[in-house]
């Protein structure tokens, strides 16, 4: 399953029947969606979810402003701007920073209204 939006999505499609419930599912999800490795160094221990943009700078708690995120490198990045941390790190790999960079690139707005040209019979 790809994960919602935000916790609060698992609430309205009613995956969820709690508050609690639907952030431990969000949160698994997206795990989950980064193969439960850290996003930046890959790592399997203690994972935690890292905000991409923290929230302290304004970063909203949406899934295309969080990664999988091992618990040593969450606390190393802080509130550095991500880009600028990972790029300094030892581990620091083209293929996954490229990764992170499509997984927050907004999803592509979605027509709800098509339409299409209609023929004109009169003639």
């Amino acid at each position: 399953m790809v994960p919602l939006h935000s916790s609060k999505e698992y609430l309205f499609q009613l995956y969820a029947t709690n508050s609690g419930e639907a952030r431990r599912l969000w949160r698994k999800h997206i795990k989950e969606s980064w193969g439960n490795k850290c996003a930046y160094c890959e790592s399997e221990d203690r994972l935690t979810i890292d905000h991409i943009v923290p929230q302290s700078r304004g970063g909203e708690d949406t899934t295309k402003n969080v990664v999988c995120c091992c618990h040593l490198c969450n606390q190393s990045k802080g509130h550095t701007p991500w880009e600028e941390w990972y790029s300094s790190r030892e581990f620091f790999s083209m293929e996954r920073l490229e990764k992170i960079k499509n997984w927050i690139k907004p999803d592509p707005p979605i027509n709800l209204f098509s339409y299409y040209p209609r023929r004109n019979n009169a003639s």
